[in-house]
């Protein structure tokens, strides 16, 4: 096990985070890869202390290897019996290590009062190596595994009694590259790591049960083609160093993680009976970027299928099934004189649910069973204020604009697009000035047939009807659409030119 991840807990801390990177090929020696972690660790704010580190002919042993970190209240200490790091005679250096490394974790409770939170873990590597190239500046590791497990093998509650609760990972033909190196975009250390690491299948298993409660729980996980990427500062770089807007705004880190598919089965017993819930997944990615003190972050998950079963549903294999769900967000990080654009956007596409389900609200079949879509793209301006003086929120808004709003559902479709630009009053409080569009599509066809499946009377949409004549203007063809100018202006709202409230 490496030293580099700042929690001590294994090296993947910093494989998740880091990209592929090629160094030039030179010669580096034992005591250079040596050199190397005990830099790097203390790049991440982590103490490496070993009891010797002596050489045997053209090996370096380090023995009584201990890791330990602390930040926020959380305190790691990780221990490896011995690392063997072998001069291989061509300018590479072959590093080998005990198979288990113990872990132990403490952090704060979640209550005011209560003991610290105490965790043990247990990793194995039998048969990990890296082998070290490149320089000494720039260090490059090449990795195998044909397995590693991660268990926890103890928890201590908060209450001082030990939680009967076992969690295991195991993770499959582990294989790739990192390296390390001084950089301009490595934060106040100048480090910067790159990464690329494929892991051919991952599986959990998390056992547990609460006597008090009489509750049980069983949980079992598998993904498969798991790729971890990285390049830029060492991430461990961003935590806990207080980063001026200077160092920020020159940080630079790119990390994404690619699942290709996964799947879950989690059984929950309790008094009132079993619970069931189990699904696949296909594709799942996230990414965050940090650039010119800019962070983007984007999300998304494929071919979603979850059924469940319980004691309330009564009706068996409920299910849902989702083609694609995503989120993505660009926000600044560094306070400006000047607006900075940030955006946000989220969807959900094609979302169905089973013929049980709707059996379950609608046994007349009276709704149409069109997927769920979804569909919101917005961006903007923001003046983003110095923390220091800081007050209210961390930003004066001063334009949004919604490129596209969409929402269908049951036979009806909802579409919206427009802008707006935003003036700080004397209360720090944003006023808006824009002019937002809607177009409704079915919303006559859709409440007729909610009176048919029986959720509402026809009396009960008499307002709803009356609010959309007030919003809306019917469609000219006599089609059942409506349109809807929304203007905010004069610190007042207006729909297709009525004011409808005066904001003070």
């Amino acid at each position: 096990m490496t030293p580099f991840a700042k929690t001590g807990v294994s090296v993947w801390a910093v494989m998740a985070a880091q990209m592929f990177a090629l160094p030039s090929f030179a010669d580096v020696t034992p005591e250079d890869v040596w050199q190397n972690w005990q830099d790097a660790s203390a790049a991440m704010g982590q103490t490496l202390i070993a009891a010797s580190a002596q050489r045997d002919g053209d090996r370096l042993v380090i023995r009584d290897l201990t890791m330990a970190s602390a930040e926020d209240g959380i305190t790691v200490q990780g221990n490896l019996d011995e690392i063997i790091m072998q001069d291989q005679g061509d300018g590479t250096v072959l590093v080998t290590m005990s198979p288990d490394y113990p872990v132990k974790m403490t952090m704060p409770a979640f209550e005011a009062g209560q003991p610290d939170v105490a965790l043990d873990i247990l990793i194995t590597q039998k048969d990990l190596t890296l082998l070290a190239s490149g320089t000494p500046q720039a260090m490059a590791y090449d990795l195998n595994a044909p397995a590693m497990t991660i268990k926890l093998d103890r928890v201590e509650g908060p209450a001082g009694q030990a939680a009967n609760i076992t969690v295991t990972a195991t993770l499959s033909d582990i294989a790739g590259r990192y390296a390390t190196a001084e950089g301009p975009n490595g934060g106040p250390n100048g480090m910067t790591a790159d990464s690329d690491i494929a892991v051919k299948a991952l599986a959990l298993a998390v056992m547990g049960a609460d006597p008090a409660d009489q509750t049980e729980l069983r949980l079992t996980a598998a993904m498969q083609g798991l790729a971890l990427q990285s390049s830029g500062a060492l991430m461990g770089a961003m935590a806990g160093a207080a980063l001026t807007p200077q160092q920020m705004a020159s940080l630079t880190s790119a990390s994404k993680l690619l699942i290709a598919a996964s799947e879950f089965d989690m059984d929950l017993v309790e008094p009132s009976g079993p619970t069931n819930l189990k699904g696949t997944a296909g594709e799942g990615v996230v990414s965050v970027d940090i650039a010119a003190g800019v962070m983007r972050y984007e999300t998304r998950q494929q071919n979603v299928n979850v059924t469940v079963n319980a004691p309330s549903v009564p009706v068996p294999d409920m299910g849902i099934m989702l083609d694609e769900a995503g989120f993505a967000a660009t926000s600044p990080m560094v306070a400006s004189d000047v607006a900075q654009g940030f955006a946000f956007s989220t969807s959900l596409r094609n979302l169905t649910l089973s013929d049980q389900l709707w059996a379950m609200f609608d046994p007349s079949a009276a709704l149409p069973r069109d997927p769920i879509n979804l569909v919101i793209d917005a961006e903007g301006l923001a003046l983003v204020k110095d923390g220091a003086d800081m007050q209210g929120l961390p930003a004066d808004l001063q334009s949004i604009n919604l490129k596209e709003l969409t929402l269908s559902m049951a036979g009806a479709e909802l579409n919206g697009t427009g802008t707006s630009t935003f003036t700080s009053g004397a209360d720090g409080v944003p006023s808006p000035d824009g002019q937002f569009d809607f177009n409704l599509l079915g919303a006559n066809g859709l409440m007729g047939k909610l009176v048919d499946a029986g959720f509402v009377s026809a009396q009960m949409l008499t307002m709803p009807r009356m609010m959309l004549a007030m919003l809306a203007t019917p469609a000219a063809d006599g089609s059942d659409g409506y349109s809807a100018k929304i203007e905010i202006r004069d610190k007042a709202i207006f729909a297709n030119g009525q004011m409808l409230h005066q904001m003070e």
